[in-house]
Protein backbone atom coordinates (compact mmCIF):
# COMPACT_ATOMS: atom_id res chain seq x y z
CA UNK A 1 0.00 0.00 0.00
CA UNK A 2 1.56 3.59 -0.82
CA UNK A 3 0.33 5.37 2.20
CA UNK A 4 1.18 8.69 0.87
CA UNK A 5 -1.06 7.93 -2.17
CA UNK A 6 -3.61 6.82 0.31
CA UNK A 7 -3.60 10.01 2.54
CA UNK A 8 -3.53 12.27 -0.54
CA UNK A 9 -6.84 10.93 -1.56
CA UNK A 10 -8.27 10.93 2.27
CA UNK A 11 -7.09 14.76 1.81
CA UNK A 12 -8.99 15.76 -1.41
CA UNK A 13 -12.15 14.11 0.60
CA UNK A 14 -11.48 16.29 3.49
CA UNK A 15 -11.45 19.06 0.63
CA UNK A 16 -14.64 18.35 -0.60
CA UNK A 17 -16.56 18.23 2.83
CA UNK A 18 -14.93 21.70 3.71
CA UNK A 19 -16.25 22.77 0.69
CA UNK A 20 -19.38 20.80 0.99
CA UNK A 21 -19.83 22.46 4.67
CA UNK A 22 -19.88 26.06 2.83
CA UNK A 23 -23.77 25.50 2.08
CA UNK A 24 -24.78 25.74 5.73
CA UNK A 25 -25.20 29.34 6.59
CA UNK A 26 -25.47 29.25 10.53
CA UNK A 27 -21.57 30.35 11.29
CA UNK A 28 -21.68 28.45 14.11
CA UNK A 29 -22.62 24.99 12.74
CA UNK A 30 -20.67 25.44 10.01
CA UNK A 31 -17.55 25.67 12.59
CA UNK A 32 -18.54 22.18 13.98
CA UNK A 33 -18.89 20.51 10.60
CA UNK A 34 -15.60 21.88 9.96
CA UNK A 35 -14.40 20.39 12.97
CA UNK A 36 -16.26 17.48 12.73
CA UNK A 37 -14.14 16.50 9.21
CA UNK A 38 -10.79 16.56 11.54
CA UNK A 39 -12.43 14.91 14.11
CA UNK A 40 -13.48 11.54 12.40
CA UNK A 41 -10.47 11.40 10.26
CA UNK A 42 -8.14 11.38 13.64
CA UNK A 43 -10.75 9.16 15.83
CA UNK A 44 -9.94 6.23 13.44
CA UNK A 45 -5.91 6.88 12.90
CA UNK A 46 -4.95 7.47 16.28
CA UNK A 47 -3.90 5.12 19.41
CA UNK A 48 -6.39 3.93 21.68
CA UNK A 49 -5.05 5.37 24.26
CA UNK A 50 -6.17 8.72 23.32
CA UNK A 51 -9.65 10.19 23.20
CA UNK A 52 -10.97 13.74 21.31
CA UNK A 53 -13.29 16.08 22.97
CA UNK A 54 -13.74 19.60 22.90
CA UNK A 55 -14.40 22.18 25.03
CA UNK A 56 -12.60 24.15 27.84
CA UNK A 57 -9.51 22.92 30.16
CA UNK A 58 -9.10 23.53 33.82
CA UNK A 59 -6.00 23.81 36.08
CA UNK A 60 -5.20 23.08 39.51
CA UNK A 61 -4.91 27.35 40.14
CA UNK A 62 -8.87 28.74 40.94
CA UNK A 63 -10.32 30.53 37.51
CA UNK A 64 -7.32 28.65 35.52
CA UNK A 65 -9.71 28.04 32.59
CA UNK A 66 -8.38 27.42 28.93
CA UNK A 67 -10.46 29.49 26.11
CA UNK A 68 -13.13 27.20 24.33
CA UNK A 69 -10.72 24.77 22.37
CA UNK A 70 -11.87 23.39 19.54
CA UNK A 71 -10.07 19.54 19.41
CA UNK A 72 -8.47 18.17 22.89
CA UNK A 73 -6.59 15.46 22.51
CA UNK A 74 -6.84 13.35 26.50
CA UNK A 75 -6.07 10.41 27.97
CA UNK A 76 -9.02 7.76 27.51
CA UNK A 77 -7.86 5.48 29.86
CA UNK A 78 -6.85 7.17 33.10
CA UNK A 79 -8.59 10.37 32.12
CA UNK A 80 -11.34 11.77 33.26
CA UNK A 81 -13.73 14.81 32.41
CA UNK A 82 -15.63 16.93 34.57
CA UNK A 83 -18.46 17.92 32.72
CA UNK A 84 -19.50 16.66 28.97
CA UNK A 85 -22.49 16.68 27.09
CA UNK A 86 -23.07 17.40 23.47
CA UNK A 87 -22.69 21.04 23.80
CA UNK A 88 -20.24 21.38 26.59
CA UNK A 89 -17.13 19.40 27.87
CA UNK A 90 -14.74 20.24 30.32
CA UNK A 91 -11.30 18.01 31.00
CA UNK A 92 -8.45 18.77 33.91
CA UNK A 93 -4.84 19.77 32.79
CA UNK A 94 -3.75 16.50 33.90
CA UNK A 95 -5.17 14.34 31.45
CA UNK A 96 -5.11 16.31 28.35
CA UNK A 97 -2.25 15.45 25.75
CA UNK A 98 -2.80 18.71 23.87
CA UNK A 99 -5.13 20.56 21.64
CA UNK A 100 -5.77 21.29 18.04
CA UNK A 101 -7.22 24.67 16.95
CA UNK A 102 -9.44 24.39 13.59
CA UNK A 103 -9.56 27.21 11.14
CA UNK A 104 -11.31 26.99 8.05
CA UNK A 105 -8.98 30.52 6.51
CA UNK A 106 -5.35 31.30 8.43
CA UNK A 107 -5.66 35.03 8.20
CA UNK A 108 -3.12 37.05 10.55
CA UNK A 109 -5.85 37.30 12.98
CA UNK A 110 -7.32 33.59 13.00
CA UNK A 111 -3.53 32.78 13.02
CA UNK A 112 -2.93 35.13 16.51
CA UNK A 113 -5.86 33.63 17.82
CA UNK A 114 -4.58 30.18 17.43
CA UNK A 115 -1.71 31.12 18.95
CA UNK A 116 -3.07 32.33 21.82
CA UNK A 117 -5.09 29.79 22.80
CA UNK A 118 -1.88 27.29 22.46
CA UNK A 119 -0.25 29.94 24.70
CA UNK A 120 -3.37 29.75 27.19
CA UNK A 121 -2.95 26.13 27.76
CA UNK A 122 0.78 25.57 28.13
CA UNK A 123 0.54 28.28 30.99
CA UNK A 124 -1.37 26.08 32.99
CA UNK A 125 0.66 23.06 33.00
CA UNK A 126 1.75 22.35 36.72
CA UNK A 127 5.17 22.47 37.36
CA UNK A 128 7.12 20.14 39.34
CA UNK A 129 8.26 16.56 38.55
CA UNK A 130 6.02 13.48 38.47
CA UNK A 131 6.43 10.43 39.95
CA UNK A 132 5.57 7.06 39.40
CA UNK A 133 5.67 3.78 41.54
CA UNK A 134 7.36 1.02 39.22
CA UNK A 135 7.79 -2.85 39.72
CA UNK A 136 10.20 -3.55 42.99
CA UNK A 137 9.56 -0.60 45.58
CA UNK A 138 10.86 1.90 43.16
CA UNK A 139 9.65 5.52 42.02
CA UNK A 140 10.41 6.90 38.61
CA UNK A 141 10.80 10.71 38.59
CA UNK A 142 10.71 12.61 35.52
CA UNK A 143 9.94 16.13 34.15
CA UNK A 144 6.31 16.80 33.84
CA UNK A 145 5.70 16.81 29.73
CA UNK A 146 4.35 20.18 28.75
CA UNK A 147 1.06 19.38 26.20
CA UNK A 148 1.09 20.19 22.67
CA UNK A 149 -0.26 22.80 20.98
CA UNK A 150 -1.15 22.87 16.95
CA UNK A 151 -3.42 24.58 14.18
CA UNK A 152 -4.68 23.03 11.26
CA UNK A 153 -6.46 25.01 8.59
CA UNK A 154 -8.08 24.00 5.96
CA UNK A 155 -6.83 27.10 3.48
CA UNK A 156 -4.59 30.33 4.14
CA UNK A 157 -7.17 32.97 3.55
CA UNK A 158 -5.18 35.16 1.25
CA UNK A 159 -1.68 34.88 3.23
CA UNK A 160 1.44 32.44 2.16
CA UNK A 161 3.17 30.30 4.60
CA UNK A 162 6.38 32.29 4.38
CA UNK A 163 3.94 35.31 5.67
CA UNK A 164 2.72 33.33 8.53
CA UNK A 165 6.03 32.29 9.23
CA UNK A 166 6.75 35.89 10.22
CA UNK A 167 3.96 36.53 11.67
CA UNK A 168 4.75 33.70 13.98
CA UNK A 169 8.41 35.47 14.73
CA UNK A 170 7.16 38.55 15.51
CA UNK A 171 4.41 36.38 18.53
CA UNK A 172 7.65 34.66 19.43
CA UNK A 173 9.85 37.50 19.56
CA UNK A 174 7.39 38.57 23.07
CA UNK A 175 6.06 35.12 24.27
CA UNK A 176 8.39 32.58 26.25
CA UNK A 177 9.90 29.55 23.99
CA UNK A 178 7.66 27.08 26.57
CA UNK A 179 4.25 28.87 25.06
CA UNK A 180 5.00 28.57 21.25
CA UNK A 181 3.23 26.06 18.94
CA UNK A 182 4.45 23.03 17.95
CA UNK A 183 2.96 22.14 14.84
CA UNK A 184 0.63 23.98 12.09
CA UNK A 185 -0.60 22.56 9.15
CA UNK A 186 -2.47 24.10 6.14
CA UNK A 187 -4.30 21.27 4.08
CA UNK A 188 -3.04 20.91 0.68
CA UNK A 189 -0.53 23.53 1.18
CA UNK A 190 2.10 23.09 4.05
CA UNK A 191 3.16 23.04 7.34
CA UNK A 192 5.41 25.23 10.00
CA UNK A 193 7.41 24.00 12.49
CA UNK A 194 10.59 24.66 14.28
CA UNK A 195 14.15 24.07 13.80
CA UNK A 196 16.95 23.17 16.08
CA UNK A 197 19.53 25.95 16.63
CA UNK A 198 22.07 23.08 16.88
CA UNK A 199 21.24 19.99 15.55
CA UNK A 200 19.02 21.17 12.66
CA UNK A 201 16.44 18.89 13.33
CA UNK A 202 12.69 19.04 13.80
CA UNK A 203 11.68 20.27 17.26
CA UNK A 204 8.15 19.45 17.78
CA UNK A 205 7.96 17.88 21.04
CA UNK A 206 7.44 20.92 23.56
CA UNK A 207 10.90 19.75 25.82
CA UNK A 208 12.64 20.59 22.62
CA UNK A 209 11.17 23.91 21.52
CA UNK A 210 13.76 26.24 23.37
CA UNK A 211 14.41 30.18 22.51
CA UNK A 212 17.37 28.72 20.39
CA UNK A 213 14.56 26.89 17.78
CA UNK A 214 13.35 29.17 14.59
CA UNK A 215 9.95 28.64 12.75
CA UNK A 216 10.59 27.45 8.95
CA UNK A 217 7.64 26.36 6.35
CA UNK A 218 7.48 23.71 3.97
CA UNK A 219 5.26 23.65 1.47
CA UNK A 220 4.53 19.62 0.93
CA UNK A 221 0.91 20.55 -0.93
CA UNK A 222 -0.36 17.07 -1.34
CA UNK A 223 1.46 15.57 1.26
CA UNK A 224 0.57 18.19 3.97
CA UNK A 225 -1.79 15.80 5.83
CA UNK A 226 0.23 12.99 6.20
CA UNK A 227 3.20 15.04 7.13
CA UNK A 228 0.44 16.46 9.90
CA UNK A 229 -0.67 13.30 11.00
CA UNK A 230 3.18 12.32 11.81
CA UNK A 231 3.68 14.64 13.41
CA UNK A 232 0.99 14.71 16.04
CA UNK A 233 1.44 10.94 16.57
CA UNK A 234 4.97 11.77 17.48
CA UNK A 235 4.68 14.32 19.68
CA UNK A 236 1.64 12.47 21.48
CA UNK A 237 3.92 9.99 21.82
CA UNK A 238 6.89 11.18 23.52
CA UNK A 239 4.32 12.31 25.90
CA UNK A 240 3.62 10.73 29.63
CA UNK A 241 0.99 11.75 31.96
CA UNK A 242 1.40 11.46 35.41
Amino acid sequence: MDTRQLFQKISERMRSDFEASGQITHSASKGTVRENVLRKFLEVRLPAKYALGAGEIVGRVRNATSRQCDLIVYDRQNGVTLLYDENIQVFPIDCVYGIVEVKSALSKAEFLDGLEKIKALKAMTPSGPVSLPVTGGYTLVYARPRPFGMIFAYNLGGNSLESLVENLREWEAGTPAEFWPNYVCVLEVGVIFHRASASLEHSIDSSRITAGAWPMYISYGKDSLFQFYRALHDVGARMQLG
